[in-house]
């Protein structure tokens, strides 16, 4: 048996946002947003501990230190909140906000919500889900398994042909091993393998964005004459998601690997049957059948809700309609729906499609051809128009050249988030280098307290080694450098001339070098008060020679 691999190098441009959970989410501790240009700033512990001042530290400790509850969490937010500026100077690359999304934080952030039952407080939590991302450098990421599931929907599709399901209790498992003809060895995604797709957009623009999903009816229904709103629609439901821009060209690039097998006769026993080898084509004509058709059937739709944003809507029909026509049926670019909101269309098969919905409290749920809502993503969660699809993105394999129509839509699509993230990174460094001066300044302060400490240390050391002669003598000397250091004159009969002068009285008894070491101090200590010509300080210098 002889193996052959053929190496594929993949494109990926977002045509729309993407989601991908990643099973963590930004919370009000740790990330801020800046209310001047709605920028979402993260920041781990060490990032907020850089961030901090002592004084800072210390009342961050003894907020946590405080009764577990939601009064401690909402104080918590309060706090990251009035101290932003410190932890963006430490915090990762901004992420924009949308508009509704600022306004919602700044509206709720360290605050409760309305109370529940028996008085209850619910804290608003804040949290927004982020999209998968490498936990190296924390740009986005599409796994390779997520990717490899959406080409695999598309191959069951093409084999199932529309055809329904052989009865209504055929699991989706037992589906697919009839329609790939076996289980584990026999199953043919065995041999294709999908690299994750690393981030390689430009730096200029953002990466990702934060926005609302919220859930709109696919089509109008009325009761009494009034318009019928979804469930999450009426209940004002929605959620906070990190999205994959797609303002970048070519922002992802991953890999493609197809394994070719040879062996006697069609049914080996351990190898897919060889009929269901699929060449890097063969991949994109069965993507491009299943989700090009879904893609304008869901547009089609959306259009006459009139859900969409207008100019987005425009350039989708140019582009897929049109301008990418050829490449497209020469099987070199193809279209994939990844994420989270794509749809339970996305994740099924035609004619085989049976889709259970959900009804009220107490009632069975129903089974039908397609959902009765869509999940799109908006600025605001009260939008009715203006509004994208999820997870619509488009893949080139090998490719040579940039598309220059795509790469010229996408980076002139929206020019005002170069100068947006110019901006944000202009305030960021700056209030970095102010971070930095503080620090240093902090750092300054106490090295000089340790080295006063360590210099004090050393004098009490060195004091203690002495006699109780030369205590004394030291004693006075010290106290007399510091009047001088201070340029605190005194006259005579102040604190310094009494205490040579008590010091003069005892030292009758002392040793003639401790005498002499005394008279070193008093003859300067004497000019410097200007007694030197006094004739009762000249009477105290004569009790020492």
């Amino acid at each position: 048996m002889t193996h052959f691999l053929n190496h594929y190098t993949l494109k990926y441009t977002p045509l729309s946002p993407l989601h991908i959970g990643a099973d963590e989410s930004y919370e009000p501790g740790n990330y801020v947003i800046d209310e001047a240009g709605g920028a979402l700033y993260s920041f781990d512990s060490q990032a907020a501990l850089a961030g901090l001042t002592d004084s800072d530290r210390q009342q961050l400790l003894n907020i946590v230190n405080g009764k577990p509850d939601d009064s401690m969490l909402t104080k918590v937010q309060a706090f990251f909140h009035n101290q932003r500026e410190k932890l963006v100077a430490f915090a990762m690359p901004p992420v924009p906000t949308a508009s509704g999304i600022k306004t919602l934080y700044e509206k709720r952030i360290g605050k409760t919500a309305q109370h529940e039952g028996q008085g209850k407080r619910v804290i608003n939590k804040l949290e927004i889900e982020r999209t998968f991302f490498n936990p190296v450098n924390g740009k986005p990421l599409l796994p390779g398994s997520s990717i490899k599931g959406a080409i695999r929907t598309a191959l069951l599709d093409a084999i199932n042909d529309d055809n329904p399901l052989r009865d209504r209790n055929e699991r989706n498992q037992q589906l697919q091993e009839r329609l790939f003809s076996g289980k584990f060895h026999t199953d043919p995604l065995r041999l294709v393998s999908v690299g994750d797709a690393a981030w390689h957009g430009s730096p200029e623009k953002p990466a990702c964005q934060v926005q609302f999903a919220v859930n709109r009816k696919r089509k109008p229904v009325f009761k009494d004459g009034k318009l019928v709103q979804s469930q999450a629609e009426a209940s004002n439901l929605y959620q906070l998601l990190e999205c994959v821009a797609p303002q970048h060209y070519q922002s992802f690039t991953g890999s493609l690997t197809l394994q070719k097998t040879q062996s006697v006769g069609e049914h080996h026993p351990k190898l897919p049957k060889q009929s269901l080898h699929w060449t890097a084509k063969d991949i994109a004509d069965a993507c491009n059948n299943f989700y090009m058709r879904l893609f304008w059937q869901e547009i089609s739709a959306m259009k006459d809700r009139n859900y969409l944003d207008a100019k987005w809507l425009l350039q989708m029909e140019q582009l897929l309609g049109d301008g990418l026509l050829k490449r497209l049926n020469e099987g070199k670019v193809f279209l994939l729906r990844l994420g989270r909101h794509s749809g339970a269309e996305a994740l099924t098969l035609n004619g085989a499609r049976d889709i259970k919905i959900m009804q009220g409290r107490g009632e069975k749920p129903k089974w039908e051809k397609q959902p009765r809502t869509w999940w799109l993503a908006a600025d605001d969660v009260s939008n009715k128009t203006a509004l994208l699809p999820f997870g619509w993105v488009l893949v080139e394999i090998d490719p040579k050249a940039a598309d220059s129509q795509l790469q010229q839509w996408l980076e002139n699509g929206n020019p005002q988030q170069i100068d947006w993230m110019r901006e944000q990174q202009s305030k960021q460094n700056a209030l970095r280098q102010k971070a930095e001066l503080r620090q240093h300044q902090e750092q300054e302060k106490i090295q000089a307290e340790q080295q006063a400490l360590q210099l004090k240390l050393e004098q009490e050391a060195k004091l203690a080694a002495l006699s109780q002669e030369q205590q004394l003598i030291e004693a006075l000397k010290q106290q007399f450098q510091q009047k001088q250091s201070t340029n605190t004159r005194e006259l005579i009969g102040g604190s310094l001339y009494s205490a040579l002068r008590e010091l003069i009285s005892q030292a009758s008894e002392w040793s003639e070098a401790d005498k002499a070491d005394l008279l070193l101090v008093a003859k300067p200590l004497l000019e410097f008060i200007g007694a030197s010509g006094n004739r009762k300080a000249k009477d105290l210098l004569k009790t020492l020679q």
